[in-house]
């Protein structure tokens, strides 16, 4: 694998900003997440954005995959590479005798004594819409090792705003060490449902596609609009335009790494009628006949 592959699996190229390489993840996190696309080869396709994600999102792993390539933000190569699985990535860094053998030409054998620490192990959490934006706790069953037919159990507190893609570390939950090692980690990767109530998300920022008649657009009202924190009343001005976005400060979701929320922006779907009866078409041309006088 040459060191531009993560970068094309994204779209973008190696000069892009850590920022634009976060909006193009979650685009793409989003458009071929096995929950809400079905097509063929789309869970692959998850797959290969979440690898390149799990590099390009960090800057120290980034910039090792920039010189060295895949096995460089592996802590295959480059200097300050190992060590143990982070909140960004995943890897098995207990066999270094074999990754020394391969440089030095075979000349370090590993003692097959030696304590080693236990593998790192993946767990994907389901998460409702609601659960992500207000946090929750579950209890999550899984095997440490294979062959173990023994069921562990650990309680997750999962913090309110996480979004599909991330992932939480439970330190020493792994599989057990060999010889006296360290645990490996438990990583669990978040995933999260598609709103029932047609919310879209982006971030702390909430969407919302909101139907109005073209008498309430033509002439305004007060409405009253759905938020994840409940119904609240938005004026709709005289005038308004189809497409036209309203903004609700602090009702979007929780900023996961700050304070405060997110809005709701509302979006604008003037609605006509199919069909109308013989008073609402005798008002419409007399509209119309109004209209037309100069």
């Amino acid at each position: 694998m040459n060191n531009t592959e993560f970068y094309d699996r994204l779209g973008v190229s190696k000069t892009a900003s850590q920022d634009e390489l976060k909006k193009t993840y979650r685009k793409l996190s989003k458009k071929y997440h096995p929950d809400l696309n079905h097509e063929p080869g789309a869970e692959e396709k998850y797959k290969e954005v979440q690898e390149a994600w799990e590099t390009l999102g960090d800057p120290q792993k980034r910039q090792q995959y920039d010189q060295f390539g895949a096995a460089g933000a592996n802590g295959q190569g480059g200097f300050g590479g190992f060590g143990g699985g982070g909140a960004q990535g995943f890897g098995d860094f207990s066999d270094l005798g074999d990754i020394f053998s391969q440089m030095f030409g075979g000349g370090f054998q590993q003692d097959p004594n030696a304590p080693r620490k236990g593998r790192d192990l993946q767990y994907r959490m389901h998460l409702t819409f609601e659960e992500a934006i207000f946090g929750t706790e579950k209890h999550v069953k899984y095997q440490k090792s294979q062959g173990d037919s023994k069921q562990h159990e650990v309680k997750v507190k999962v913090p309110a705003g996480v979004e599909t893609g991330q992932q939480m570390r439970l330190a020493g939950q792994g599989e057990p060490g060999v010889n006296g090692g360290p645990s490996g980690d438990l990583f669990v990767v978040f995933s999260v449902g598609a709103s029932k109530e047609g919310f879209e998300r982006d971030g702390a920022d909430i969407y919302l596609a909101q139907d109005i008649d073209f008498v309430t657009a033509a002439m305004g009202a007060e409405i009253t609009v759905k938020t994840v924190h409940g119904d609240v009343k938005m004026k709709v001005p005289a005038g308004t335009q189809n497409g036209r976005r309203f903004r609700l400060a602090g009702k979007g979701a929780p900023r996961l790494r700050g304070s405060g929320y997110g809005s709701q922006y509302v979006v604008i779907n003037v609605t006509v009628p199919k069909k109308l009866n013989k008073d609402q078409k005798n008002a419409l041309k007399s509209f119309a006949e109004a209209s037309a006088k100069k």
